[in-house]
């Protein structure tokens, strides 16, 4: 091929024609630098990333974190173990799907042929097999056994394992689980209300979020439903207090509830269900709604939203014009709280999952990229880029599934308040997806230019990373949350009293007293004492954070996460959870600075 090229992009016009060897040999003579052109040593092929062929199995933490969870609390753990190494095995097929999901983004039809409005959304066929094995893999389901001890730890692995390979369907996903949370609470308080107290829980009302539940947590791919969560409008998507302004009707004539409005975003419009706020005879209350199979009028898809990634997901602005709905809480917003929770801990797991992925195919890289004449893998200032790769998204995975447990901790955990985990929640979501970002643009940079070609699909992770910093609430919006959190009570002590507790062992992850003792460990002293040294800044810090609260919120974040390597290291005295624990306390922690409000108000004065 390149013979050829070189010949016939340097004959003259009139020996075009001529194809005898003598006449290339004379053209070769004439220009001996074409050997130097062809010397196999310039046709350098590089072999690209791969992940593993079981992404659970190789994983260097995910197998051992498992195993200690588990045999600390004394549960067995051989169904989940051989459950997550089968759907470890099947990385590769979800990876190829993901990728035709970004090749063939979604498309949104307005008319037929006839000019009638139809507002149909197509998506590919590999998106539809992508909630296919969600389901048959109960992704969702797993959350809700209640009969399977240490569900959340399942559920948060598979997750995990998912996420980066998933196409984005663990957006709906996330959405179907915090419903179906939500939902599952509201039914918990209908059975414990008294008859004729509550004039919402109806018995037609019980059938109805009864059926929503069961469709939702299905494992069966032909009656498994996904749900959306439409809170966000023209006027903003955090303050949904003051923004909303759909409105819910109840029809006179048969006591049909409506609403009529715009969202401003919604994501995964190809759901079957969705919770909705809307204002309801003064309140702003929740509402389910089905979206119809055929267009009724009652919806209207005003367009599909062109985002910088996650252009798998089919996320769209809507009116609603008399779409029919069910009451579900007349007081909206402390009910849908439930379902932020869920969101936010599927939003760090997300993190930690895609950082895990770009970890991985960095570590796999620089096993066959030479530079310099070696391996990348080979040289000291790289090799301190992998080691920053692999502790940073080992903390993100401890950090996501302690918040998990913390989540679900049940009554063997006294010393969990409920302040810890409303805290934990914002912070750590704060805290991982800010994590991941930056240090998912620092892991580009180790595949070189290779990491800002679109066609090796690196820079679309990266971009579909950028949402976990906006979704469920921006930096800034749950910074604020957390600090109002800190001002109640005891929030404030219970928090840096668990971070301490994990650090010393007085417990292992998700609170739980551990019977047995961990070991104690030299090279783990410096970690714990920078550790400690940081919360007692950090609780100085707290006092005076109107302008600084980012700040504190990463702090805690950071703390966190130093508190839960350093309480994972003293469990397994491994060199390497040591060594992560080690490097966290010293490139992880937030520098606490203060700030001088007069430079913020002289600077914005221009």
């Amino acid at each position: 091929y390149f013979q050829h090229y070189y010949l016939t992009n340097n004959l003259r016009s009139n020996e075009l024609l001529c194809t005898g060897k003598d006449v290339q040999r004379q053209r070769m003579n004439r220009f001996p630098v074409k050997k130097f052109f062809l010397s196999h040593r310039y046709l350098h092929y590089v072999s690209p990333p791969k992940v593993s062929e079981n992404t659970y199995i190789t994983d260097t933490i995910l197998p051992r974190l498992v195993g200690a969870i588990y045999k600390q609390r004394n549960v067995c753990f051989d169904k989940v173990q051989t459950d997550l190494e089968i759907f470890g095995s099947q990385s590769m097929q979800l990876e190829k799907l993901a990728k035709e999901c970004e090749e063939y983004p979604p498309t949104l039809q307005r008319l037929d042929g006839w000019g009638g409005r139809i507002d149909k959304v197509s998506t590919c066929e590999s998106w539809k097999k992508l909630h296919e094995i969600a389901s048959r893999e109960k992704l969702v389901a797993i959350g809700r056994s209640h009969d399977q001890d240490l569900r959340e730890v399942w559920q948060s692995v598979k997750l995990l394992l998912f996420v980066a390979v998933g196409g984005m369907v663990s957006c709906p996903l996330a959405m179907t689980d915090g419903a179906a949370t939500t939902l599952s609470k509201l039914l918990s308080l209908h059975r414990d209300c008294a008859p004729g107290t509550c004039s919402i829980f109806s018995e037609e009302w019980k059938q109805s979020v009864s059926t929503a539940i069961s469709h939702l947590t299905s494992s069966d791919p032909q009656t498994f439903w996904t749900s959306g969560q439409w809170m966000t409008e023209r006027a903003g998507g955090s303050d949904v207090t003051a923004a909303t302004q759909t409105v819910a009707v109840r029809n006179e004539e048969d006591g049909v509830i409506r609403l009529y409005g715009n969202k401003f975003y919604t994501s995964a419009i190809d759901c079957q269900v969705s919770l909705v706020l809307a204002r309801f005879e003064g309140n702003l209350s929740l509402f389910l709604v089905h979206l119809p199979k055929e267009y009724d009028g009652t919806i209207q898809i005003e367009k599909l939203k062109n985002k910088l990634g996650t252009k798998q997901l089919p996320t769209a602005e809507l009116t609603l014009n008399g779409l029919p709905a069910l009451l579900l809480a007349e007081r909206g917003i402390a009910n849908i709280i439930p379902m932020l929770q869920v969101t936010r801990l599927y939003n760090a797991i997300s993190a930690a999952s895609y950082l895990r992925h770009v970890t991985m195919l960095a570590q796999d890289y620089a096993k066959s990229r030479t530079a310099f004449g070696h391996t990348l893998n080979k040289l000291p200032l790289h090799r301190a880029s992998l080691a920053k790769l692999e502790t940073f998204s080992r903390a993100l995975i401890l950090q996501s599934i302690d918040l998990a447990l913390v989540l679900n901790c049940k009554e063997e955990t006294p010393s969990l308040s409920s302040n810890v985990s409303r805290v934990l929640s914002a912070v750590t979501k704060v805290h991982t997806a800010q994590v991941a970002v930056n240090t998912m643009r620092e892991g580009l940079e180790s595949f070189g230019g290779a990491g800002y070609m679109e066609d090796t699909g690196l820079p679309g992770l990266f971009r579909d990373a950028c949402v976990l910093p906006v979704w469920e609430g921006t930096s800034d919006v749950l910074s604020a949350e957390t600090l109002r959190a800190l001002m109640r009570g005891s929030s404030t002590k219970d928090v840096l009293r668990y971070i301490r507790d994990l650090a010393t062992g007085k417990c292992v992850l998700g609170g739980y007293q551990y019977s047995g003792e961990l070991g104690t460990c030299d090279q783990l002293e410096t970690p714990m004492y920078e550790l400690d040294r940081y919360l007692t800044d950090l609780e100085a810090a707290l006092k005076d954070c109107q302008y600084t609260g980012r700040t504190v919120t990463l702090g805690l974040g950071a703390a966190h996460a130093a508190a839960t390597l350093i309480n994972f290291a003293h469990y397994t005295q491994d060199p390497s959870d040591v060594a992560a624990a080690r490097l966290w306390c010293k490139q992880g922690l937030v520098p606490l600075h203060s700030i001088d409000t007069t430079d913020i108000n002289d600077v914005l004065s221009s």
